[in-house]
């Protein structure tokens, strides 16, 4: 299950008419919108494949790869049925046969993917590129997440080190109250922001974000794949 990392900002929503049973309501227009799950983007077209007026195709990837698609059968105004992108079986958001449901979440635009079987709901995050490609949007929002769940200061009580995140620099300082400041950037593991983090000091080190804090471990570079290994962990910190 793909997991949400939610900063994002929002696009202007444009709607058109659309007929019900027995009413006029208004509905979605899902053309060119973009939409993000916390680990790949989407675009949203109307069916253009079977001409069916009440499905919308979504198309996208990571940047490291495409063709990830679903589609949505509209079954209610702000409700749907996931469906598998026309001419393939399977789908890259949510269970097949499922509901899913547009809403408005604050100023967010989300479509919430129910599953009866699973507590937790696939959802996605409507996002506006602004002058960029959905895809360099995309990348810009990945670094921020990663930014936004770095962010705040932590402690390792064996060395006595606080160890303080914000945006993209690093401010470690010890018990005597020396500190060492330094800018970092995200290592690209197959074209992917990565855990790995590379300091303006050549210092790297991978963390992973835990329940009370962070864990950072060593790493060591692995030539073949022109990518790095996790190694031994060498601190635990606690965030403050």
């Amino acid at each position: 299950m793909k997991r949400l990392f939610p900063i994002l900002t929002v696009c202007a929503l444009l709607c058109t008419a659309c007929h019900t049973q027995e009413e006029e309501a208004t509905t979605f227009n899902f053309d060119n919108t973009c939409w993000f799950d916390g680990y790949e983007f989407f675009v949203g077209s109307h069916d253009t494949i079977t001409n069916n007026p009440d499905l919308f195709i979504f198309q996208g990837g990571t940047l490291h790869e495409g063709g990830s698609t679903f589609a949505l059968l509209q079954v209610a105004t702000d409700t749907f049925v996931i469906k598998s992108y026309p001419g393939t079986e399977w789908t890259a958001v949510g269970v097949e046969g499922d509901t899913a449901v547009l809403q408005q979440l604050g100023e967010k635009t989300i479509i919430v993917c129910l599953n009866p079987e699973d507590d937790e709901a696939d959802t996605l995050w409507m996002y506006d590129p602004g002058d960029k490609s959905p895809m360099a949007a995309y990348e810009d929002i990945l670094i921020q997440t990663r930014i936004n769940t770095l962010t705040g200061t932590y402690y390792d009580s064996i060395k006595k080190v606080t160890y303080q995140f914000f945006d993209t620099t690093l401010v470690r300082t010890d018990a005597k109250g020396v500190a060492d400041t330094q800018t970092f950037h995200f290592f690209y593991s197959f074209d992917m922001p990565s855990h790995l983090l590379q300091f303006s000091n050549n210092e790297q080190f991978w963390y992973e974000i835990t329940p009370t804090g962070m864990d950072l471990f060593n790493a060591k570079y692995w030539s073949e794949e022109d990518d790095y290994m996790r190694q031994y962990r060498f601190a635990q910190l606690k965030k403050m």
